[in-house]
Order: structure tokens, then C-alpha cells, then sequence
């Protein structure tokens, strides 16, 4: 009896939390199998920008942001990215913002050995942008990230009760065993028990780091958390006007930065505007499975001394486990095959929410009928999600991202109100009912 009741609770929290989550659980393997290719998308864009031949002598890049500054006077700098090799060019990244739904970020293109703009790419209404913000936040601009965190928080217990429903029918169905010929239902069933412990190990990853991504900025907040590699430094010789102003040497710090640690790939170059005159010069070493540009160099802005150095090879297990999260969950670390797998097992978690809503409505339809309005139900379900996504798309290259999160955002949380207000609506009814005293006929 007790472990009839324990398969019923199992059953009853699997079945619930894949009604009410599934739908975002399946627009995040979509848009996550697609995520992985962020940094390739972003290269196909920025092709044209490459340089037909490398020069001889790089130019000063104070002169090069001078000059930027004076085309963009609003904006400000945000870091300056090296050269990936002596064909791709220098990139500046530049940002504005004026109101909060008023903001501007540009990457402009120079080639470093002429100083010469080659181009601009708007960051915030890219593909790039809108894929990784609806993957991360579904482009919810107050709680999104927390939302997603609970959806993967989700997957972690679909896969836990999931592994243990599958169980029980182990003892009768051989793994991978597909029964044709019976009904449709129980051949989706077969599927999507199939699928679920064929992807368990790698969903269960997925859930657990997109989970703490998702819920970080709440949990380092309420658990005081701070960043690994933070470093600042304990005094402030020059005011910040004059912080902004000071000139250094931009790729004498990049070739330093590279002496201090082995294999070294710096990406990004931060000047500090706060009057700590310092360069942080962030990149990647190795390939290993973190999150890019953590590991960093901390210069002397003027004289170019070396303050800090943090190499994330060198470090604690708890530093590295802090920041194997992002790295795990988008697989940037392996080459391409890596990403093609993270993407072909990224879908399983939408191919498993559309099999259980299937047989979780087709279980006690009888008719042929009836049957059929279930798989026109999902049928129209699934292509109207896709087909949301392919507009907001549009609407954030075409019109820009600040719009549309205008207006996906209140829609985001008018759903959640008016959902949770019918389901409790919905239980109060049945509750209501069943405490109705049932009079006999006389």
C-alpha cells in the first residue's frame, strides 16, 4: 500500500511540474541548441570585417578611442578586444544609455594597423543578443533570470522522479524497446521514456547549472557570495575625471599579460573610470569547461606594473566550481563536435515536454476523434511557440530589443497572474464541490 502511494506521488509531482513548466522548458531547448552556436553566428556576422592582409606596426589605440570618442561623444567605453590573430580586427565596445528602455551598445570595427573604422555592429538588437537574452532570461527584464532558474530547477526534478517512475518499468520493458502496433499513446510513452534516461545525465547538468545561473543574483545576494576573481585595489591614486583620461600602452599590456600566464588568449581590455588607474585584461586559458574571460591580468595603468594575476587553473576547487557553470551548461570548450552534441541533447528536454503534454492528453481520449484533436493540439502549440520566437526575432533586428522587451515583459507576468488566478479558481471550484452535501431522493 505505501509503495502504491509512494508511485502515485511520484506520478502526481512528475506529471504537475511537467504541465506548468514544460513550456518553457521546451523554449529553452530550443533556444539553448541554437545558444551553443553563439560564438559561430557572431564570427559569420563579423566576416566581412576581416582584414584582406596584416600591416607592419600596430598603431597606438589611445589615438584609435580618442578618435572613436569624438564620433560618439554619449558614449562611453566598455573594453577594447585584441585582435584573435593578425587578420581579425581590433574591436571597441561602446555603450549608451539615457532612459531604461534608451539604451545603445555598438562594436566598432577598426583595423588596428591603420586605425581606420571599418564598420559597427549593433550588440543589443543582434540575433546573437536576442537568442542568449530569451536562453537566459526570456527577455523578462525584472525576474527572468530567476524564472528560468526555477524552470531548471524543474527539469532537475523531472529527471529525478522521471528516473524513478522508469524504473518500475524496467522489470518488464527492456531499455530502448519500442512497442509499434499498439496505440499511439503508449508509443509516445515508450519514446519519451527512451529519450529521458538516454539524456538523463547530461539534462540532469543542464538543470543544475542552468539553475544556478538563473537564481545567481538572488543567491549571491542572500548568501553574501562574492566573485572569485574580483580584485580592487586598496587605494585610489588619481581623481576619476583623470582616470578617464590617462593614456597607456595598449598592446605592451597585452604582451605582458600573456608572460604571466602560460597560454594565455586575452579577449577583452578593461580601463578602470574610478580612479584606480588600473587595465584588467581578461581572457581564457586553456581549453577547460568556464565561463570566458576569467582568468585576468591587473596593470598599473601608467606604469604598467603588474597588481594581480588570476589564473583559474591555479585556483581552489570552490573557485573553479563557481565558475564551471557557464562553461558546463554552453559546452564552449571541446571545438564544434562538442557543440553539435550539446545541441542535438539540448532538444531531448523539448522533445520530452511535447511527448508527456501529448500523453498527458491523450491518455483518456477514446475516439478516433479525439485522438486527432490531440495531436492538432500539439501540433498547434508547438508551431506557435516557434513561431513566437521567429517574430520576436524579427521585431528586436527590425524594430530593436528595448521594444520588444517592452512588451514581452508585462506580458510575461499578465500570463503568470491570470494562469494562477484560474488554476486556483479551478481548485476552489473542485474543492467547493466535493464539500457540497449530496441529498437523497425521497
Amino acid at each position: 500500500m505505501a509503495a502504491k502511494k509512494s508511485k502515485n506521488l511520484l506520478w502526481k509531482i512528475h506529471q504537475w511540474i511537467g504541465l506548468y513548466v514544460g513550456i518553457v522548458i521546451a523554449v529553452l531547448s530550443l533556444t539553448g541548441a541554437v545558444a551553443v552556436f553563439l560564438p559561430e553566428i557572431d564570427g559569420l556576422s563579423e566576416r566581412k570585417y576581416l582584414l584582406d592582409s596584416a600591416g607592419e606596426t600596430l598603431q597606438p589605440v589611445s589615438g584609435i578611442v580618442s578618435e572613436i570618442q569624438s564620433k560618439y561623444p554619449k558614449f562611453q567605453i566598455l573594453g577594447v578586444q585584441p585582435p584573435q590573430s593578425d587578420l581579425h580586427p581590433l574591436i571597441i565596445d561602446i555603450y549608451k544609455e539615457e532612459a531604461p528602455y534608451d539604451s545603445e551598445r555598438y562594436q566598432v570595427f577598426v583595423n588596428p594597423y591603420t586605425g581606420e573604422i571599418l564598420g559597427t555592429k549593433d550588440h543589443l538588437n543582434s540575433l546573437s543578443n536576442y537568442l542568449r537574452q530569451v536562453h537566459v532570461r526570456l527577455m523578462d527584464a525584472w525576474w527572468g533570470r530567476q524564472l528560468v532558474g526555477l524552470a531548471g530547477i524543474g527539469l532537475f526534478v523531472l529527471c529525478v522522479t522521471g528516473l524513478l517512475i522508469y524504473g518500475q518499468f524496467m522489470k518488464k520493458q527492456l531499455f530502448g524497446a519500442i512497442r509499434n502496433g499498439i496505440n499511439l499513446r503508449v508509443l509516445m510513452a515508450d519514446w519519451h521514456k527512451m529519450v529521458g534516461i538516454a539524456a538523463l545525465l547530461f539534462n540532469l547538468m543542464i538543470a543544475g547549472t542552468g539553475a544556478w545561473l538563473g537564481l545567481q543574483p538572488v543567491l549571491i545576494k542572500w548568501l553574501d557570495i562574492k566573485a572569485p576573481n574580483a580584485y580592487k585595489r586598496p587605494v585610489k591614486p588619481i581623481k576619476p575625471a583623470e582616470d578617464i583620461l590617462q593614456t597607456y600602452d595598449y598592446w605592451q599590456a597585452v604582451a605582458l599579460s600573456k608572460n604571466e600566464i602560460p597560454g594565455f588568449i586575452p579577449t577583452q581590455i578593461i580601463p578602470s573610470k574610478d580612479g584606480t588607474n588600473t587595465l584588467e585584461v581578461k581572457g581564457d586559458a586553456g581549453r577547460l569547461p568556464f565561463e570566458p574571460h576569467i582568468s585576468k591580468v591587473v596593470l598599473d595603468k601608467s606604469s604598467l606594473e603588474i597588481l594581480d594575476v588570476y589564473d583559474i587553473r591555479e585556483q581552489a576547487f570552490v573557485d573553479k566550481f563557481y565558475y564551471v557553470q557557464e562553461g558546463l551548461h554552453f559546452g564552449r570548450f571541446g571545438g564544434i563536435f562538442l557543440k553539435i552534441a550539446y545541441a542535438l541533447l539540448g532538444i531531448t528536454s523539448g522533445v520530452l515536454s511535447i511527448t508527456g503534454f501529448f500523453i498527458y492528453l491523450i491518455r483518456k481520449r477514446k475516439t478516433t476523434e479525439e485522438k486527432d484533436q490531440v495531436k492538432k493540439t500539439i501540433f498547434i502549440y508547438s508551431i506557435s511557440t516557434v513561431t513566437l520566437i521567429i517574430l520576436l526575432a524579427l521585431m528586436v533586428i527590425f524594430v530593436g530589443y528595448a521594444y520588444a522587451t517592452m512588451l514581452v515583459t508585462p506580458v510575461v507576468y499578465i500570463f503568470l497572474v491570470a494562469f494562477i488566478s484560474y488554476q486556483l479558481f479551478l481548485f476552489w471550484r473542485k474543492d467547493k464541490t466535493s464539500k457540497k452535501p449530496i441529498h437523497e431522493n425521497s
